[in-house]
């Protein structure tokens, strides 16, 4: 879709859609019942969104933070934040993890914004990163919906 189509707005219903869905009886969100992962392509959208969907979940008591090669989360801060915007090559690296288990296994959202990215040559990596997720999915029964976002 081009510019100012909107995509945006798609990924935000995503994500609200996953926050209602860990609303308890009071109103109340279970902050440590999911995580969202937004993959952009590179770093400097990646600020970006952190920005602007910072902005606009703020109001429902979710953390959004950037997690990329020049921004490091430590595991406290990534335990407190449901919104993590990072890039593909850093998602795959923390996903080949294993003591990243208790993070990925709270994954219920994952947004690929530019999956039309797939056919250069970084789309091995998103490539890998679906695969294992689906993986993911077929061993602990979890649903993770996975959101492509393209131009």
């Amino acid at each position: 879709a081009p510019t100012g189509a909107g995509k945006t707005n798609v990924a935000l219903l995503t994500m609200l859609h996953e926050i209602g869905l860990h609303r308890r009886e009071d109103g109340t969100v279970d902050l440590q019942g999911f995580k969202i992962v937004y993959l952009a392509p590179m770093k400097a959208l990646v600020a970006e969104i952190v920005l602007n969907f910072g902005k606009r979940l703020e109001s429902y008591g979710i953390t959004v933070r950037e997690f990329t090669g020049d921004v490091q989360l430590n595991k406290e801060q990534l335990a407190e934040t449901q919104v993590i915007v990072m890039t593909p090559e850093k998602f795959d690296v923390i996903t080949r993890k294993g003591d990243a288990r208790p993070f990925t296994q709270l994954i219920r959202l994952v947004i690929i914004d530019e999956v039309h990215l797939l056919h250069d040559n970084r789309g091995a990596v998103l490539e890998a990163l679906v695969a294992r997720t689906i993986r993911q999915i077929e061993t602990t029964q979890e649903m993770v919906r996975l959101v492509g976002l393209s131009a």
